[in-house]
This record gives C-alpha cells, sequence and structure tokens, in this order.
C-alpha cells in the first residue's frame, strides 16, 4: 500500500498549519494529522491500540480460521510472541511448546526476550519460523496458552 500526499501545507486538529518542509517527507505530516486525529478520539497519537481480552469461543475459533485462511498462504514464515512471568523459565517453556507442534528445533538466534521495566514479565518472541497451515498456528497458540504463566500473546 502506497499513499501519496500532494499537498504543501496541512492544518491539524488543533487548527495549526504545517508543512511537509517543516517536518520532512510527506508521511511525516500524515503521521501528524493522524495523531492530531487520533488524540482528539481519544487515541495515543503514533502508537498501535490494541485491545485484548475476551473469551476463546469454538465460534471465535472458527471465525479466526476463516479470515486467516483468506489473507495468509502456506506454507509461510512468521513469528510468535508470548508475554509472562517466569524469566528464562517461560522463555524456555514457550520455545519448547512451539518446538512441539512444529516438530523441530528454533534455532538459538530466532529467540529474543526482554524483560518488563519493573522486573516483573518477560516478552519472548520466537520466529521467524516456518508454519504450514492456519491449524498449526493455531496449535501452536493452544499449547503456549496451556502455561498458566502466560498473561499475553500476540
Amino acid at each position: 500500500c502506497k499513499i501519496s500526499v500532494s499537498c504543501k501545507s496541512y492544518r491539524s486538529g488543533a487548527g495549526e498549519a504545517y508543512s511537509a518542509a517543516e517536518h520532512g517527507a510527506p508521511q511525516e505530516a500524515v503521521l501528524k494529522a493522524i495523531s492530531e486525529l487520533s488524540r482528539t478520539e481519544g487515541r495515543v497519537g503514533q502508537t498501535t491500540n490494541v485491545v485484548i481480552g475476551g473469551t476463546v469461543t469454538d465460534d471465535a475459533n472458527d471465525e479466526w480460521l476463516a479470515l486467516d485462511q483468506k489473507v495468509n498462504s502456506y506454507p509461510t514464515v512468521r513469528g510468535f510472541t508470548a508475554i509472562g512471568t517466569g524469566g528464562d523459565d517461560f522463555v524456555h517453556a514457550m520455545v519448547v511448546a512451539v518446538e512441539s507442534v512444529l516438530q523441530r528445533p528454533v534455532p538459538e538466534g530466532q529467540v529474543k526476550q526482554k524483560i518488563s521495566s519493573g522486573g516483573r514479565y518477560v516478552s519472548v518472541n520466537i520466529g521467524p519460523v516456518r508454519v504450514s497451515s492456519s491449524e498449526q498456528v493455531q496449535a501452536v497458540y493452544n499449547a503456549m496458552r496451556r502455561d498458566d504463566r502466560m498473561k499475553y500473546f500476540l
């Protein structure tokens, strides 16, 4: 997807005018305009708002599979991210969960971890790894969710 902006000056929601020349590339002007609009709608500008929650039902799984099959083609490579407690032991458990579904080891260089600023949580990013189907992706997430220390996954 490519966005073209041909205007030379832009007006933010607050009424202030600014130009692409003052703020760099036209993309910067578009981002600033979107940020201003987002702020008026109660969102934090230049961020991605993620809604986490709800319950997982068979219907939700079926909907996810149908959508995934429309937008992704398999086989493909992708990453898996889990956030939880337990430090290195949690990281190891998430790697084992992915390996158990994929039936092959994840190379050490494809596992990255980051401790939260408060030190309570660890984020583990596994990938990119090759997956063969939507069902395999779902099986990886289900294997990760079996660990009670996992709080969120992406």
